[in-house]
């Protein structure tokens, strides 16, 4: 277990020695703990690479690295005895602004892979599209050859201005009466939208599509439009891309969480011949959800899901605690996180319309076969 395990292969382990426990045992047993750091003025490349360099020095707990628009960090797990000691490590680890090469090449490699594995799930790639696109981030087109190209020097730069600006550490016992918590909140972060680009996926002989903008109001509203177009097989838009006549292959809604705001995500894989009439079925919802074309039970099944929702993220350690620190880093409060169930319940269908209506121009990206 004190080797260098990285990506899946430590999650692997994990969740093998999780699922090992007792029952009663499982929930209780670990601590998880996220470093979180505001991505601006960092290429996605270096965010790649320090992540991942932060996963390898930290040989004392499990690490997920991740990465959203606006931030990005790792989230580590270790047994409740020793998250303080965790903290210490990490908090070196993270000031620590010359790397030892070794360490550099091995997260290039890591990095490399990540963005492999990004192109091999059209969703996910079309995302990152999106996402350098809106803050006009170098480089404007993802390779795989990037994170090799990343100098030491390079490296060093960042790391000094994340010192510089300092970076948000959450700590999360279970048994604990309540949060351990740094916050050094993101930047402001200017997003372009409203823009259109095309692409390809060389490997698949589908049209993938996104639909994609970011949305500055009431998180408990983004949550349940959420649930009302993705969730599930009732929702509003996989029934209208998978209903009784299927024009897709793929229909998912997504709305996440970013420190910038809530991220909306359509995304459609259709033949070349139904992309067209797939796209103006997606501008007819959205009119109909804008004028308040919404039902009163399809309207509380979203708020129940969306409810359901943040309960089983708050039972998935690793996922509730790199959302919470998103959360945090986005300069929300703590308090404004605890009520947001009660936010879900009373928020009302003219709240919702008005959400709808303040969606800022959408993104649209296309990789064609």
């Amino acid at each position: 277990m004190k080797g260098r395990l990285t990506g899946m292969k430590a999650m692997t382990v994990f969740i093998v020695f999780l699922l090992a426990l007792p029952l009663t045992s499982r929930t209780n047993r670990f601590a998880t703990l996220t470093v979180a750091v505001s991505s601006a003025g960092i290429s996605l490349p270096l965010q790649l690479v320090i992540a991942y360099g932060w996963q390898i020095e930290v040989k004392e707990a499990f690490g997920y690295p991740w990465w959203t628009l606006g931030c990005f960090g790792v989230t580590f797990v270790t047994e409740r005895e020793k998250v303080e000691g965790l903290k210490d490590r990490v908090l070196k680890v993270c000031r620590q602004t010359d790397w030892n090469p070794l360490t550099a090449r091995h997260a290039r490699s890591l990095a490399s892979q990540q963005i492999h594995n990004w192109m091999r799930e059209p969703l996910e790639w079309l995302r990152w599209q999106a996402r350098i696109m809106a803050i006009d981030s170098y480089p404007a087109v993802l390779d795989p050859d990037q994170p090799a190209r990343v100098r030491l020097d390079d490296l060093s730069a960042a790391l000094k201005r994340i010192v510089r600006n300092d970076f948000t550490v959450l700590a999360n016992d279970p048994e604990a009466d309540s949060l351990s918590f740094t916050v050094s909140p993101a930047k402001p972060c200017r997003l372009r939208l409203g823009f259109q680009r095309a692409t390809k996926l060389h490997s698949s002989q589908r049209t993938h599509w996104l639909w994609w903008t970011v949305a500055q109001g009431d998180p408990a509203a983004a949550m349940v439009l959420g649930e009302l177009l993705g969730g599930g097989t009732e929702a509003r838009w996989f029934q209208l891309l998978r209903g009784d006549k299927p024009i897709a292959y793929h229909a998912i809604a997504q709305v996440q969480w970013t420190p910038v705001g809530s991220e909306l995500s359509l995304y459609a894989a259709t033949m070349p011949n139904d992309f067209a009439i797939a796209r103006q079925k997606t501008q007819q919802l959205l009119s109909e959800l804008s004028r308040g074309r919404i039902s009163g039970d399809e309207f509380d099944r979203a708020k129940r899901l969306a409810e359901l929702k943040f309960a089983q993220m708050k039972s998935d350690i690793v996922a509730f605690n790199r959302t919470l620190a998103v959360w945090l880093v986005s300069g929300r409060r703590l308090d404004e996180w605890e009520n947001l169930p009660a936010e879900i319940r009373s928020l009302s269908v003219k709240e919702l319309v008005a959400f709808v209506r303040s969606l800022p121009p959408a993104t649209e990206i296309t990789a064609l076969p």
